[in-house]
């Protein structure tokens, strides 16, 4: 009877044990990052852009992330046949010390860092792969509707 006994405990551990490792296989899935690799315009953005001496640049990282150096805007970004897609939103912003003001402006963060707004464009490169230009509304410092930005260099 014992013995018969030892056999019903020893299944259900296999049981509980194959059934533990194959949820664990399956949260590593649902979570891991499974990104395709980066195309070759994708690899051709990565870096740090400039539009223009002291203006905020925008970095591309070979993650698909996207921030600027200012730190205003973080989000994600993609290329699609021709297309940069770029999906953004302001980061939380810690307060920075226990005053109503800075508190205030903390919360109002949390609301700003929901709202996410998509921008697509289409992107060409240089030869050179040091500059691209993104197509834009006209405006006066875009008379052509293009915005040439040049990759820094450290």
């Amino acid at each position: 009877m014992k013995w018969f006994n030892f056999k019903q405990r020893r299944k259900r551990v296999l049981l509980a044990g194959t059934a533990g490792i194959i949820l664990l296989l399956c949260a590593y899935q649902l979570t891991a990052d499974n990104q395709p690799p980066l195309t070759a315009a994708e690899l051709q953005l990565v870096g740090q852009w400039s539009a223009e001496p002291g203006v905020p640049t925008r970095i591309f990282k070979p993650d698909r992330k996207f921030t600027t150096s200012t730190g205003q805007f973080a989000g994600h970004w993609r290329i699609d046949e021709g297309e940069l897609i770029v999906t953004v939103w302001q980061p939380y912003e810690f307060p920075r010390s226990l005053s109503v003001a800075s508190l205030s402006l903390s919360l109002d963060s949390i609301q700003r860092s929901r709202i996410q707004e998509t921008y697509q464009f289409k992107i060409e490169f240089s030869d050179s792969g040091q500059q691209h230009i993104v197509n834009h509304p006209v405006d006066k410092a875009h008379p052509d509707g293009k915005w040439l930005w040049t990759r820094k260099t450290e």
